[in-house]
């Protein structure tokens, strides 16, 4: 009877031991680089929605949602909470280049508190050209994300061009209707702060 309640001890270790290490997410950081094609209207219009989670766009129907994260127009972003969505994202920007960044900080996070008072301002990471039309993003800056559900994603400007509805690159005096920007980003879906 001894050998057999040890026995069952033991099973029952193994398999609350197994337990754990199924509930906890080990995946790695899933990185992508990703062309997203936003409004090129500086005066108004529509923004375009991203979210960290899938790496892709999110139709503006979910605009009221935490399905996003960040979204832009231009060269204006704006982050999913307080004035401008119901999420909970926040965002600071690092003088770390993106590969540097290997943790989001605990605090120091920035949202939209009005309309006017957006959390990132074009100075923060870009130089403009107005005679081509074009952003050149600054060297070494890193955007840490607090997502729209509480988790951490890094995101890295690579480029951002002047182009038509389509996509392709426009030069002066055609007047861009869409930017394309060339984004890395990072998303920690574990929930940890770690990259």
């Amino acid at each position: 009877m001894n050998k057999r309640n040890g026995i069952f001890a033991i099973m029952m270790i193994l398999f609350f031991t197994s337990c754990k290490k199924d509930n906890i997410d080990s995946s790695p950081v899933t990185v992508n680089t990703k062309d997203f094609l936003v409004n090129g209207d500086p005066s108004g219009g529509n923004y375009n929605f991203f979210s960290f989670e899938t790496a892709t766009e999110i139709t503006p129907a979910d605009s009221a949602t935490n399905k996003w994260d960040f979204a832009m127009r231009f060269e204006t972003f704006i982050v999913n909470s307080n004035a401008s969505g119901p999420g909970n994202a926040g965002v600071q920007i690092v003088n770390q280049a993106f590969d540097a960044v290997t943790s989001a900080p605990a605090t120091g996070y920035r949202y939209d508190t009005t309309v006017s008072q957006k959390a990132i301002k074009g100075a923060d990471w870009y130089n403009y050209n107005p005679t081509t039309r074009s952003f050149s993003p600054i060297a070494g800056k890193t955007f840490i994300f607090r997502t729209a559900t509480g988790k951490y994603a890094k995101l890295e400007v690579l480029s951002a061009d002047p182009t038509d509805d389509a996509g392709n690159l426009v030069v002066p005096p055609t007047r861009p209707t869409k930017i394309k920007y060339k984004i890395r980003v990072a998303f920690q879906g574990n929930g940890s702060a770690t990259f």
